[in-house]
């Protein structure tokens, strides 16, 4: 029988906090619930004003500066050359 992982359920700023440093830059706990609604990281609701998250999707989820594509660092990194 293959046994699942329990899932490690963490608050919006725990979550924004993991984010932030993976990326780089600042991260807010409402996007970190914009990500949940999108379907990116699990949630749990507990109250009607408390959700959870899930620790493990939010450590595997990459998040890049807003207005930054892979391209766009690409064309940055060609014209400073």
């Amino acid at each position: 029988m293959v046994r699942k992982k329990e899932t490690t359920w963490i608050t919006g700023k725990q979550a924004a906090t993991i984010l932030t440093q993976r990326s780089g830059h600042p991260i807010s706990d409402r996007y970190v619930r914009r990500l949940a609604e999108r379907g990116v990281i699990a949630s749990q609701e507990i109250t009607n004003r408390m959700k959870l998250y899930s620790k493990e999707d939010t450590e595997e989820c990459t998040v890049r500066e807003r207005g930054t594509s892979k391209t766009t660092q690409q064309d940055k990194e060609a014209s400073a050359a």
